[in-house]
């Protein structure tokens, strides 16, 4: 529940840069595809992230006059995988491009998270919460303002990340802390006309305290357990996941409880906002191979035998 529900829904389905691409698309058709064309690479993404770290723990065994850089600890430096095998494979000038398009890729993603972070700050939570009817001026000032804070913010919690023993055991600690309880806002906020304002942000809070009493709790690979410890975790992301599906279902409970002892809103306020109150739009233009339907099933089916073969 913790990877399958909680934290795999509550990335495709909450995370800004996909729907943001989504949102721009050019029509509904367009809209449909773009977090299932985005589905494609994602499953592919393993082989290009576990494969070069597997070359290269084996490689020295096979290649003389390679080994992995030595970390901080005296061991080898995992975290250097793929820029050394680019330094040991590439010639001087194609060297200088695959680190280009690493680093290009990298800052492609930052720059993305740096741009949602301060639009959902300026435009979501200072304009409407804290100052209303401001110049288009002062927001622009806000936003470059709130994106010298993140770029700061980022920064330090890279000295956090070291501490984990890969990024991906960092990653889903965070997912588990934002994405699981978001996702089970969106969900009843989308599915579910009685759930209010009130029990939405009560929701909210709760999934997250949840997941931060769990982390203070339990333990996994030396991570967590600052209040005190009543559980350990064989590994870091079994840490994670069960931090996810807690937090979610803590946010689904309180929102629920909540909710129905506040006011709802109207049904006709609701329209475009809850799926049972929303017309119904399916893109049916086009070959049928070429429908937003087909191409999710099909995306299903590989992500099913990819699943299959390699679990």
């Amino acid at each position: 529940m913790g990877l399958g529900l909680a934290m795999s829904f509550g990335y495709w389905c909450t995370d800004f840069l996909v729907v943001q691409r989504a949102m721009i698309a050019r029509n509904i058709a367009a809209s449909q595809k773009t977090p299932i064309i985005a589905a494609v690479p994602k499953m592919l993404m393993p082989f290009i992230v576990i494969f070069p770290g597997l070359i290269a723990v084996a490689l020295p065994y096979f290649t003389e006059g390679y080994s992995l850089p030595t970390g901080a600890n005296g061991g080898p430096d995992y975290n250097m995988a793929l820029p050394s095998l680019l330094s040991h494979y590439y010639p001087e000038g194609l060297l200088g491009i695959g680190l280009t398009a690493l680093l290009a890729s990298f800052m492609s993603g930052m720059a993305g998270n740096v741009t949602a972070f301060n639009t959902v700050w300026t435009f979501d939570i200072y304009q409407p919460y804290f100052v209303k009817n401001a110049s288009d001026r002062h927001y622009l000032i806000v936003g470059k303002v709130t994106t010298i804070v993140g770029v700061l913010a980022s920064i330090g919690v890279t000295y956090l990340a070291a501490s984990f023993n890969n990024i991906n055991d960092f990653l889903q600690v965070v997912f588990s802390f934002v994405n699981a309880p978001l996702f089970a806002t969106f969900l009843l906020g989308m599915f579910w006309k009685r759930a209010t304002g009130h029990g939405a942000f009560a929701g909210l809070l709760a999934g997250t305290l949840a997941a931060a009493a769990v982390h203070g709790l339990t333990i996994a690979e030396g991570k967590g357990g600052w209040i005190t410890v009543v559980h350990e975790f064989g590994s870091g992301l079994s840490h994670a996941f069960n931090m996810a599906w807690i937090a979610f279902s803590v946010n689904l409970i309180v929102t629920v409880l909540v909710s129905l002892v506040t006011k709802p809103k109207k049904d006709e306020e609701m329209k475009g906002l809850v799926y049972s109150l929303t017309p119904k739009v399916w893109a049916s233009e086009g070959p049928w191979y070429s429908r937003p339907l087909t191409l999710a099933v099909a995306v299903c089916l590989a992500c099913l035998a990819l699943n299959f073969i390699f679990a």
